[in-house]
């Protein structure tokens, strides 16, 4: 029987060809671009409804983006986490948040090290819960805390070249 796998968060998620990458397992996209961790936990019940294995997990980009803090985004996804532990088959993965290119992506609403922030508490707090946590991020960051150019469309999202070093993460992990 094929694991069910599915793939939770905003436009970078949703952008992924996960079925294409995974073909041995029973793979669904519930990402949706634009989303935030609220509009992420109004539908957490839908991805848990599905009955997945596993959920990989990645929200909060959009948060910063929209002006919320680091407290706030945790705050969100302890919701998450606490919502996922009731299922006790489903095992969540965490993955962090990606850099962004700010030499590409022109904006004033992601600041670096406000990520780095995130990362780090993100890290913890998946820590003190046990649940499963992916650092993405180095794998994406020059020592600038940039987005890898030749891993992004426009400095904000990935292009295929990005989605293979997210998948080889996830392998080189042995999470799939």
């Amino acid at each position: 029987m094929r694991n069910r796998i599915a793939f939770l968060g905003d436009s970078l998620t949703n952008e992924g060809n996960w079925q294409e990458y995974f073909p041995n397992q029973e793979v669904v996209n519930f990402g949706m671009s634009g989303e935030k961790s609220e509009e992420i936990i109004s539908r957490i019940d839908e991805v848990t409804l599905w009955k997945p294995s596993k959920i990989f997990l990645m929200m909060g980009i959009n948060d910063l983006g929209d002006g919320l803090n680091c407290e706030e985004i945790l705050k969100n996804y302890q919701i998450i986490l606490s919502k996922v532990k009731e299922h006790k088959e489903i095992e969540l993965i965490v993955q962090n948040l990606l850099p962004t290119n700010d030499t590409m992506f022109k904006s004033g609403n992601f600041d670096k090290m406000d990520i780095l922030d995130v990362n780090l508490h993100l890290r913890d707090l998946c820590e003190k819960e046990k649940v499963t946590f992916v650092d993405l991020y180095t794998a994406f960051s020059t020592y600038t805390y940039q987005l890898i150019k030749d891993y992004t469309s426009d400095g904000l999202h990935l292009n295929e070249a990005g989605y293979k070093i997210w998948k080889n993460c996830l392998q080189s992990e042995n999470l799939i």
